[in-house]
C-alpha cells in the first residue's frame, strides 16, 4: 500500500510540474501587437515616423524619409536618392 501511495504522489508531482511549466504563447501575442516603431524612436534609431512601408508576403518594410529602411527592429538597408 505504501509504494501506491508513493507512486500515486510522484505522478501528481510530475503532473503539477508539467502543468506549471506550460507555455502560454505570451511572446506570440507580445510579437503580434508590439509597436516597433515607437521603440525605434526610443531608441534613436530614427526620428519621425516612417513615409512608406513595403509589405512583401509577411515581411513589413518601414521606409523612413532618411532612408533606412527597418524590419520589426532590424536594419535591413538604406535607400539613396537617385
Amino acid at each position: 500500500m505504501k509504494t501506491h501511495q508513493i507512486v500515486t504522489t510522484a505522478l501528481l508531482t510530475v503532473a503539477a510540474l508539467a502543468t506549471a511549466r506550460a507555455d502560454d504563447h505570451r511572446r506570440e501575442r507580445h510579437e503580434r501587437n508590439h509597436n516597433y516603431i515607437l521603440e525605434r524612436q526610443e531608441l534613436g534609431l530614427v526620428q519621425g515616423v516612417p513615409t512608406s512601408r513595403l509589405i512583401v508576403g509577411k515581411r513589413e518594410v518601414d521606409i523612413y524619409p532618411d532612408g533606412s529602411m527597418f524590419e520589426r527592429n532590424n536594419l535591413v538597408g538604406v535607400k539613396r536618392d537617385r
